[in-house]
């Protein structure tokens, strides 16, 4: 198996320093005389997005040939909004790789569930606006994949998904609403945030108690951009369906990582051979006063068990560009990992270093001690006054309502288990210089209310890990 992913990555590799050895990044590089991995990285260094943006300012003005063969016309943004923020290129080799993404997923489903009527019928779709700006599209990944979706998925959707990347997030939600209720759905794909709220709506405007009632055949959801097992418990239980499936993607503006091509883990499968290589960086979490980081690795030297942050060289034109985004592999025969969070995620104002993989730990393990079921949650490190001292104010979205005592019981147990792992913290708790995690209980709508509030209402809108602003609208101040 590893030798099988070694000749795909050596092949992606292969092809792209291929297809880029005549543009002015593969000249300046002397692609045409890279021969191996060890060659690649010694002539080509890491870049972050700072380091490409002037470049991606000339492809928005018409520039050729800079990271990739031809004109680029087409941006998946990052971060931040459509007129600012970071926007990733997208050419046409990626927008196939991403169809070919996708006809993995209904392969791997048919693989697994081989009666073709689970999932013919109606698809609901929500994709991300796509604006013009200056001659560009410039849109989340899923509008510009939307734009180009093949007509064998196009056939099944309750509304046409390139009409949906002309509205805003209000008016395609409450046209997708309209139009679903008397569907007869099969299949939804999108956020879990927004298939939740989804259901909230439907369950609401139908009178009924569970989405069974309203879509009976309902039996498959295709999950992305937010961690799955922070909604599915959620998700189940509106649904009140046993017999519905489950399929989780990771991807990102940069491209698709991989999916869940199993039913029963919640692991998911790497994508070696999609136009994309990937190198990974082991431990990329070092202590402060560490120097430096190590060296990346190739994919068909990872080892199970590591935390790893992902660095990938793409035939949209990225060259060893760090997705920030950390892994761990749970197989390597077959290569099949989990998301742990990001590597920029730290919580560090007043000194306390707080990975927030480090919280969402803390949070699952005390959580299943107490028979509790919680799904994504947000922290603030506030200082409210003169008087007082530092404290974490955590918003997390049980799916039962919890009382007050249980929700001090909760914090007052996080607070032990981070002490465990984390000697910063631990510090900062003994010598009083940090109080107690402060719990608030939330529910979908206050954080449907924090986005739409703030701009962030979009199709791949989610709430931060770390919370910098609007924390009186989660309290309800």
């Amino acid at each position: 198996m590893q030798s099988l992913i070694k000749n795909q990555q050596q092949a992606v590799l292969k092809e792209l320093l291929h297809k880029a050895r005549f543009t002015d990044f593969g000249k300046k590089h002397h692609f045409k005389q890279i021969k191996n991995y060890n060659e690649f990285i010694s002539r080509v260094s890491t870049r972050v997005y700072d380091d490409i943006k002037p470049a991606v300012e000339q492809l928005k003005q018409g520039a050729e040939n800079i990271f990739w063969p031809g004109k680029i016309n087409q941006f998946a943004v990052s971060s931040g909004t459509s007129g600012k923020g970071k926007h990733i290129p997208v050419t046409k080799e990626r927008l196939k790789s991403d169809q070919r993404f996708m006809r993995k997923i209904a392969l791997s489903y048919f693989k697994q569930r081989p009666n073709p009527l689970r999932i013919i019928g109606s698809h609901i779709s929500m994709p991300g606006s796509v604006e013009i700006i200056d001659g560009n599209l410039i849109a989340e990944v899923s509008g510009l994949t939307a734009q180009h979706a093949p007509g064998w998925l196009r056939i099944f959707q309750v509304v046409s998904p390139k009409e949906l990347t002309r509205l805003s997030f209000h008016d395609k939600f409450n046209l997708l609403l309209q139009k679903a209720i008397s569907a007869n759905i099969k299949v939804i794909t999108a956020s879990p945030s927004w298939i939740l709220t989804l259901f909230q709506q439907v369950l609401k405007k139908t009178g009924r108690k569970r989405v069974k009632e309203v879509w009976p055949n309902l039996n498959l959801l295709i999950c992305g951009g937010l961690k799955l097992a922070n909604y599915k418990p959620q998700l189940q239980k509106l649904i009140g369906r046993k017999e519905v499936d489950f399929i989780e993607t990771y991807g990102a503006s940069e491209g698709y990582v991989g999916f869940s091509n199993d039913l029963a883990k919640n692991d998911l499968k790497m994508m070696t051979n999609n136009g994309i290589f990937f190198e990974c960086i082991p431990n990329p979490l070092p202590d402060k006063k560490a120097s430096g980081i190590q060296q990346p690795v190739p994919l068909w030297k990872v080892e199970t068990g590591i935390p790893y942050a992902l660095i990938v060289t793409t035939n949209a034109g990225l060259w060893r560009y760090p997705l920030n985004d950390i892994v761990e592999f749970t197989s390597i025969r077959p290569l099949r990992f989990v998301v742990k969070g990001r590597v920029n995620e730290m919580l560090d104002d007043y000194g306390e270093a707080l990975y927030i993989y480090e919280a969402e730990q803390a949070l699952k393990k005390v959580t299943k001690e107490l028979g509790i079921k919680s799904g994504n949650f947000t922290i603030a490190a506030t200082l409210k006054s003169e008087k007082d001292i530092p404290v974490h104010q955590w918003f997390v979205r049980f799916t039962n309502p919890i009382h007050t005592e249980t929700l001090q019981k909760i914090g007052t147990r996080i607070d032990k288990e981070i002490q465990k792992v984390n000697r910063h913290y631990a510090i900062r708790r003994q010598t009083n210089a940090l109080a107690c995690p402060e719990i608030t209980s939330i529910t979908q709508t206050d954080i449907n209310r924090w986005l739409e509030i703030g701009g962030k209402n979009k199709a791949q809108g989610k709430l931060p890990k770390i919370l910098k602003e609007g924390v009186e609208i989660l309290k309800n101040e």
